[in-house]
């Protein structure tokens, strides 16, 4: 990123940090149209270190493991796009709620018409004005990097207060311990150690973390529990 983008106050990074809602549904809308198409292409940098399938792969696995519980509870997930991650999941839980801010991207997801699942337009901060409390709230989008320092515990927050008892978060996010491992190194999004990760968790209220994929992988996983 230029020094002439680092001032501009449009520019993505900007736009995140000041939580500027407007211009951000703005870039994610003109990413709609092709969102699906570029998922599906294994040379996106989107798929760069196997980042998407990992994740679904991981999350398969923490379901899995947790099977009777998320039969009988709700999962949101937060900055949806077009509810490709809803559409895997939603068949091992009662319902699933997407939210994201572009209208565009919530167009696409619901006219998909995915079973026990709706899609709205919302502010993935402020999750208790528009869902129900959730047995698990996932996002993969790396959400915490693109909010970064400034802003990721409030993200955690507004997770944490929408959870029933033992409900749980899967959130992915840029690792800063690989970064250098990978063609792909967005200067505009925050890279995070673990240790960061779990320490944001924890003072959003999360008080059991785990941070799944290897040390040296571009994008890793945090798996937190509230009590």
């Amino acid at each position: 990123m230029s020094s002439g983008e680092v001032g501009n106050k449009s520019s993505p990074k900007a736009a995140y940090e000041q939580r500027r809602l407007s211009i951000i549904a703005k870039r994610w809308d003109a990413k709609a149209a092709a969102w699906d198409r570029e998922l599906q292409d294994p040379s996106c940098h989107l798929n760069e270190d196997d980042a998407y399938d990992r994740f679904l792969d991981q999350l398969a696995l923490m379901v899995e493991h947790q099977r009777e519980f998320c039969a009988s509870q709700g999962v949101i997930d937060t900055g949806c796009g077009t509810g490709l991650v809803l559409e895997k999941i939603i068949s091992s839980f009662a319902w699933g709620i997407g939210v994201d801010l572009s209208p565009q991207m919530i167009k696409a997801a619901a006219a998909k018409k995915i079973p026990n699942a709706k899609f709205v337009k919302g502010d993935c901060f402020d999750l208790s004005a528009i869902c129900p409390k959730a047995g698990a709230i996932v996002s993969r989008g790396v959400l915490l990097s693109h909010y970064g320092h400034k802003h990721g515990e409030a993200l955690l927050r507004s997770a944490h207060s929408n959870l029933i008892s033992r409900g749980f978060i899967f959130f992915d996010f840029l690792n800063k311990d690989g970064r250098a491992h990978y063609e792909h190194a967005a200067r505009d999004k925050t890279y995070f150690e673990a240790k960061e990760i779990c320490a944001i968790a924890s003072r959003a209220g999360f008080n059991h973390t785990t941070i799944a994929g290897e040390p040296d992988r571009r994008v890793r996983l945090l798996f937190a529990r509230r009590d």
